[in-house]
């Protein structure tokens, strides 16, 4: 009878490029995928092996981000442009600001958000209204 750990043995090369750290954006994105598939399939049969799988992609996921994404010290604007990267979001579909004119008057300094852009965002984005606003 075979233990555990050689039946894992025996699957590793399929599992290890699901967990590993990404070493590419492309990798980054693949792992993003997985994730997604992997939660929709546990929302359908819901799994502590399935949990713990998406727990480990998210782990590679965070740790490719943490070494990957520049020291968010900066303003406002800074935190807005890295969160459109991020997203893959368009100039064109933020009506939270409004047109795409606005939105680029805004990344160009030559507007400033108002407080119903900041909110907006903040909630779009789920983060803290404070992330776009300069101390």
């Amino acid at each position: 009878m075979q233990s555990t750990l050689e039946r894992a043995v025996e699957h590793w090369e399929m599992v290890a490029p699901i967990i590993s750290v990404p070493k590419s954006d492309d990798d980054y994105n693949v792992l993003l995928g997985n994730i997604e598939d992997a939660m929709e399939l546990h929302y359908y049969r819901e799994s502590k092996i399935l949990s713990g799988l998406i727990e480990a992609m998210s782990k590679a996921a965070v740790k490719y981000e943490v070494e990957t994404s520049p020291n968010i010290e900066g303003n406002g604007l800074d935190a807005l442009r890295y969160l459109i990267k991020l997203h893959k979001i368009t100039q064109a579909s933020l009506p939270e600001i409004g047109s795409q004119g606005v939105v680029s008057e805004i990344l160009n300094g030559k507007r400033s958000l108002t407080i119903r852009h900041v909110r907006a965002l903040a909630n779009r984005f789920r983060v803290s209204p404070s992330t776009f606003i300069d101390e």
